[in-house]
């Protein structure tokens, strides 16, 4: 199976969709259902080897926008997200 649609997002390449199909994410559809903190958190608890970047990416992924343009207050509120997530 190819990661063809995710791949077609902007920021996303083989490796990050490779990650995301291991979590069961691969269509955009998936990733819009799963949450873009929660998947981040899941690859991370995982312990996928990701960064801020990535969730950065997968934002800029649904938002059609290059991961280092991402604006500084949005920015701030995932990893806020991130901070106060929690499974279940």
């Amino acid at each position: 199976m190819t990661n063809s649609e995710l791949e077609s997002l902007l920021n996303l390449g083989p490796k990050s969709t490779g990650w995301l199909a291991d979590i069961g994410i691969h269509t955009r559809q998936d990733l819009v259902a799963m949450g873009i903190v929660p998947a981040y958190c899941l690859l991370k608890a995982q312990e996928y080897p990701v960064s801020l970047n990535l969730l950065y990416a997968l934002y800029g992924a649904l938002h059609d926008m290059p991961w280092n343009k991402v604006p500084p207050e949005v920015k701030q509120q995932l990893q806020a997200e991130v901070e106060g997530f929690r499974f279940g």
